[in-house]
């Protein structure tokens, strides 16, 4: 694992890249860094190579901070740090706040091979009619942060669901490995792996 930082806009980010192989952008949840999606799931997540980003929201976060204006601001500020890290159609991964900005970020047309979300807040606010690529949105049986609503939207958009037992809001945290084999089962049945 090595800790990088690039400059978006003139401002420092912080990220985290552990592993090779197909690229995969992590993005926290609020209150989060990056360097939870890497102790949590890193070693689980073999033949990719991730890039946890540091998302300014993030109050542990090193990178600095700014509040958008504009409801999609962090997602073009993702779009800025996947293109300063050369990334080219990533597999993108998401939780609460970051699920949010990784789905406003495609329905804004930024690419990507395939999304991961983990309890996203505000889907109701996105237009997931314009998002083209395939999608697993994951939540925990326990979660009370990231409502129902969120869930009957993405699926109502057709996007898969899938339900962690006994996991909260942070289900990637909660129950790491269930939360990888979902990935995992995922990117094979969309043929991204074997």
């Amino acid at each position: 694992m090595s800790e990088n930082w690039v400059k978006v806009n003139n401002r420092a980010v912080r990220y985290v890249v552990k592993g090779d192989g197909k690229p995969m952008v992590m993005v926290h949840g609020y209150n989060f860094s990056a360097d939870d999606w890497i102790n949590c799931c890193g070693d689980g997540l073999r033949g990719f190579r991730i890039y946890a980003v540091d998302m300014p929201y993030g109050l542990k976060s090193r990178s600095e901070h700014f509040r958008p204006r504009e409801p999609d601001d962090y997602a073009n500020h993702l779009y800025g740090i996947i293109k300063a890290l050369n990334v080219t159609e990533p597999i993108v991964v998401g939780a609460s706040l970051g699920g949010e900005t990784v789905l406003r970020y495609l329905a804004l047309g930024y690419p990507a091979k395939a999304v991961v979300v983990v309890g996203p807040v505000g889907v109701d606010s996105i237009d997931l009619s314009r998002i083209r690529v395939p999608v697993l949105g994951i939540w925990g049986s326990n979660d009370r942060v990231s409502g129902r609503e969120n869930m009957d939207a993405m699926r109502r958009s057709g996007f898969r669901v899938e339900i962690i037992d006994g996991a909260g809001h942070p289900a990637y945290l909660d129950r790491p490995d269930v939360f990888v084999r979902l990935v995992l089962d995922f990117l094979r049945s969309i043929g991204i792996i074997n």
